[in-house]
């Protein structure tokens, strides 16, 4: 199976489509933890599989914004504040577009994304533990993703 990388100049802006995002520090997709449906599943990171799981839907919701919907679950994904600080977990993508969480992709220029929440301004953040939290921006590899691009009808599972 042939996985086309996206390449874009870096003043383009990010286009509506289907990606797998991939965390530059650990190497691995974001997808809802044990593939789960249920709302509140944690958004972990998991090794590269040519799976819905672990392919999301970027749809429009302003410049360099995006609302974004898992091809497995339907679902998207939020923060919610704990005790260890913003965890990111899956929630049900809302009908109407002003309850639905939006994230802005920044492109930094090295190619990778920054990927902030649209409510919070806090960056998406990979763990050792595989875990998503949000966190400010500190320039880390561990808050850059990579976008592939993907094609759905080649998705499995």
């Amino acid at each position: 199976m042939t996985w086309s990388l996206f390449a874009a100049d870096l003043n383009q802006d990010l286009a509506p489509g289907s990606y797998q995002i991939r965390n530059r520090k650990f190497d691995e997709l974001l997808r809802p933890e044990n593939a789960s449906n249920a709302d509140g599943t944690h958004i972990v990171l998991y090794p590269a599989q040519p799976w819905k799981c672990m392919t999301w839907k970027l749809l429009p919701a302003g410049p360099s914004a995006f609302y974004l919907q898992n091809y497995f679950t339907r679902k998207t994904f939020e923060s919610k504040t704990n005790a260890a600080g913003f965890v990111v977990i899956q929630i049900p993508l809302a009908r109407e577009a002003a309850h639905r969480p939006s994230w802005h992709f920044t492109k930094l220029s090295n190619g990778f994304y920054r990927i902030t929440g649209g409510r919070s301004g806090e960056s998406l953040t990979a763990s050792s533990e595989s875990v998503i939290t949000l966190a400010p921006w500190k320039e880390m590899p561990e808050q850059q993703w990579h976008l592939a691009v993907a094609d759905p009808a080649k998705l499995t599972m």
